[in-house]
């Protein structure tokens, strides 16, 4: 489920030019919609995994994913509980969420930790596309090692790149982006499918 959770904190992202109103603009959004194009390589292939799909979230720890390709599958959150649902043999599996062990999680994905209290920019560097700014955990984290921002010379974010500490690079890109919206009644609820298998780990 790791992997996941890297695509969930980095949604959250709202960069502009300065720390101060990059950590503002965070605490604003309440609601985010993303879709993306999510590219994980391991050290142990060649080639990446890339998958695409839809990301819905709330403050507080409620989140959807809508993977579409390569296969479907759906991972919906309402901040106690997990599901995850693989549409082609009708599976879905809940447990609760537990406590998280990741500063770098609370900080962009639960909000939970003031973004000052966690991260340091370390750089950036400049091309024709724009920015990339690059920010490493200053405390404590078990999994993740640095975080690359991309933005365009607008400041709206490009994509993001996140490397682990075992070598693992997920780099998502944004295709759109919504902020704050109202979400329908059902978007979070953690409800298993009609007809589904219910697995409980």
């Amino acid at each position: 489920m790791r992997f996941f959770i890297v695509l969930f904190f980095s949604l959250y992202l709202a960069f502009s030019q300065s720390h101060e109103e990059f950590q503002r603009r965070i605490e604003e959004i309440r609601t985010v919609k993303v879709v993306f194009v999510q590219s994980v390589q391991y050290p142990w292939q060649s080639k990446p995994d890339v998958s695409k799909g839809v990301f819905y979230a709330q403050k507080g720890g409620k989140f959807r994913i809508e993977y579409e390709q390569p296969d479907k599958s759906l991972i919906v959150s309402d901040g106690s509980q997990v599901m995850v649902y693989f549409h082609k043999d009708k599976t879905a599996f809940i447990e609760p969420i537990q406590k998280n062990t990741s500063p770098v999680v609370e900080a962009l994905f639960l909000l939970s930790r003031p973004i000052s209290e966690v991260f340091q920019l370390i750089g950036d560097m400049e091309s024709s596309r724009g920015k990339t700014f690059i920010f490493k955990p200053k405390v404590k984290d078990d999994y993740f090692s640095r975080v690359f921002v991309e933005v365009t010379p607008k400041g709206d974010i490009r994509s993001i790149k996140v490397e682990e500490k075992e070598g693992i690079v997920t780099t998502i890109q944004f295709l759109n982006m919504f902020t704050n919206f109202t979400p329908s009644e059902n978007l979070f609820r953690v409800r298993v499918p009609e007809g589904a298998k219910l697995m409980r780990p």
